[in-house]
């Protein structure tokens, strides 16, 4: 599991640095706007998640402690068991804040990008509804993480079993894929008119076409997270193995359009 981790996680910034390099190329520092800010805060929140499933495949989780404590019978856990799986689940906790943050960063780029592209269209206002409405769904999301387990304590508490609203999370899981899917359809829908629309330059169309197909990808692989998770055994490894899977689709699809002029022998004159 950790060589696909860390070889995701090397593609993944791969394409970061790259779409970094390219903007840089093209526009030049001054040139820079939101969506390489927010390229920048995916790169963070992407070492973090990266590092924090590291250390939760190795130290465990109160998920798996559960499971234990549920078939070892008279066998208790030991302290030391104890302090690892309780260092465990508050690395997942902090998993789940970075994992979150880096999708709505990658919703950041995606809707900024927009913002440039429907620069004088009435599209433009539509992404300015767009940003407010996503921002609020990633409050709904992190007040569900802070408080969907409480006492905040019991989110890592293994000795007695805190019950599985602070083990495996369902809350999470459910909230983040239905904010997730909803707000990435909403976005999708913005280019949509462009793509019929005369004025638009035809390069301007690939990238748009380019990037709703990429769109589409990343909803399946969200929705296909969930599914995947809830229907196999409840562990840490089950709940980071398919996140890992789902982040890397979002980061190469949101920023494979941005990519486009590394193809064209202009930029590397």
């Amino acid at each position: 599991f950790l060589p696909e981790v860390w070889a995701l996680y090397g593609l993944g910034m791969t394409v970061l640095i790259l779409r970094c390099a390219v903007r840089l190329q093209t526009v030049g520092v001054r040139g820079l706007k939101g969506d390489d800010v927010f390229a920048l805060l995916v790169m963070a929140f992407y070492t973090m998640d990266a590092a924090t499933v590291h250390i939760v495949y190795y130290a465990g989780t109160n998920v798996e402690a559960s499971v234990l404590q549920a078939t070892r019978l008279a066998l208790a856990l030991t302290n030391d068991e104890i302090q690892q799986f309780e260092y465990g689940s508050k690395e997942q906790l902090a998993a789940w804040y970075s994992y979150t943050a880096l999708i709505w960063c990658l919703k950041g780029t995606m809707l900024c990008f927009f913002k440039r592209v429907t620069t004088g269209l009435w599209q433009s206002r539509l992404v300015t509804w767009l940003m407010y409405v996503c921002g609020i769904s990633y409050l709904a999301v992190l007040l569900t993480i802070t408080f969907g387990c409480f006492p905040t304590q019991m989110n890592w508490q293994v000795v007695p079993d805190p019950g599985v609203k602070c083990t495996f999370k369902l809350q999470n899981f459910l909230v983040t894929v239905v904010l997730n899917v909803i707000t990435d359809a909403a976005i999708l829908c913005i280019p949509l008119p462009l793509l019929w629309k005369l004025q638009v330059p035809l390069k301007k169309k690939l990238v748009i076409g380019i990037l709703i197909c990429s769109g589409l990808f990343v909803i399946t692989a969200a929705i296909i997270r969930v599914v995947l998770t809830l229907g196999s055994n409840r562990s840490a490894l089950n709940i980071n193995r398919w996140g890992v899977r789902e982040t890397i689709v979002g980061i190469v699809a949101v920023n494979i359009p941005i990519l486009r002029p590394l193809f064209t022998s202009h930029f590397w004159k």
